[in-house]
């Protein structure tokens, strides 16, 4: 009967797990915890991962491997795992977070001198002729001032949605409460990003790529999207310069004539308040 080498871990071997040619020895039957946290079996605090990201567990001759978390993204060999348990073979890749991670089911390769290509991406809106650059760690969309993709439509949220360059490509993460589509669907956990995945935001329909941009498509860092009926885009400007409209000065304006009236009133009382009284202290 043939043995199958790259599945079953051989008995009485140590299996390894590899992180910047650190090795993490695997016990028989056990598991490891690989985070930030305290809880952590192993803790790497600069591989941007969540306090517990991922466990793996050994057990009858086999590895096995599972996010902790359903917001805790992980791949192996560049497919996001499930939230099951996925079984390892002698030399896969991990990625979480900014780190890179390899399983050894026997002797330990030589993984050294392997370069990582830069993670590069765009979100690519087809209408306006732009592509977003996802050159950051965290790319913010919303309506808030201080996100990447300011979204000037009633359907959009403060912080609607995230990408984050994570577990070797990019992550699309959103609250709960806001509505984002990928291809067609509502998701509620992170999902890793495809080349040519559909992306929509309010009514913003935005495309996910990794190739290099076709002739007359124009890259922005930072972005300001009005509503949909538009079709336009503005140059960001900052929520501390950004001028107010027609309507919110003149409003200001009609607001502040009462007022004025309300302190003059106040101001006369005032004074005949403090003559009375002088002229009491005074008396006849």
């Amino acid at each position: 009967m043939k043995h199958d080498t790259h599945n079953r871990i051989e008995s009485g071997r140590m299996t390894w797990l590899e992180y910047n040619e650190a090795l993490q020895e695997l016990q028989g039957n056990g598991e490891i915890v690989v985070g930030t946290g305290a809880q952590a079996t192993w803790r790497l605090r600069r591989a941007d991962l969540m306090p517990r990201h991922f466990v793996v567990s050994t057990a009858n001759d086999r590895a096995t491997i599972c996010p902790f978390s359903s917001e805790a993204v992980v791949t192996v060999n560049g497919r996001q795992l499930s939230a099951g348990a996925t079984e390892l073979r002698d030399g896969d890749v991990i990625s979480a977070g900014s780190g890179e991670f390899r399983f050894w089911a026997t002797t330990p390769g030589d993984s050294r001198g392997v370069a990582r290509a830069p993670i590069t991406g765009h979100l690519l809106d087809a209408q306006r002729q732009s592509a977003l650059s996802l050159h950051r760690v965290s790319t913010g969309i919303g309506s808030d001032e201080s996100n990447d993709l300011v979204i000037e439509n009633e359907m959009a949220v403060s912080f609607h949605a995230e990408v984050r360059r994570e577990a070797g490509g990019h992550v699309l993460r959103t609250p709960g409460s806001a509505a984002v589509k990928l291809n067609g669907h509502r998701i509620t956990t992170p999902v890793l990003l495809s080349e040519g995945d559909e992306v929509e935001i309010a009514d913003l329909q935005l495309r996910y790529t990794r190739e290099p941009l076709a002739d007359g498509i124009r890259q922005t860092t930072m972005e300001r999207i009005t509503s949909e009926a538009t079709a336009s885009t503005q140059p960001f400007v900052s929520g501390a310069t950004r001028s107010a409209p027609l309507s919110d000065v003149s409003s200001a304006l009609t607001l502040r004539a009462p007022m004025r009236a309300v302190a003059f009133v106040s101001s006369v009382i005032a004074a005949v308040a403090i003559a009375t009284l002088l002229f009491l202290h005074r008396g006849p």
